[in-house]
């Protein structure tokens, strides 16, 4: 009499296993990052409807965006992304020139976009 109920038990868990393997897959839990923002010195610009609102120098230190602050880069397959305060990310997709362009975001919107171009 235990076999049936040990089956049923294995099964619930294998069940359970794979709901949670399907909505991470659905959701976009992320997997390993395959790139990094390289090191370096870099002209950071944020535009908005064509304007620039702020470009100053910055860094990227280890795994960090250096500018006003030190905010901790997340890895992404093409670059990274950082959130700057909670609601404003900018990511930073590699443009094949040793720079970095992507869209920001306010709380989901895309606001504008977001550059690192290396300093030499």
């Amino acid at each position: 009499m235990m076999m049936p109920r040990l089956a049923g038990t294995v099964l619930v868990r294998a069940a359970a296993i794979a709901a949670a393997i399907g909505a991470g897959i659905l959701l976009g839990v992320p997997g390993q990052a395959s790139a990094d923002v390289k090191p370096g010195t870099y002209t950071s610009t944020t535009l908005s409807g064509g304007a620039v609102l702020l470009q100053r120098g910055g860094q990227v230190v280890g795994h960090d965006l250096v500018l006003i602050g030190r905010y901790p880069i997340h890895s992404t397959p093409t670059g990274g992304y950082v959130d700057f305060f909670p609601g404003h990310r900018v990511f930073m997709i590699s443009d094949g020139h040793g720079g970095y362009k992507g869209p920001a975001y306010l709380n989901g919107v895309v606001i504008g976009s977001f550059a690192l171009t290396p300093r030499h």
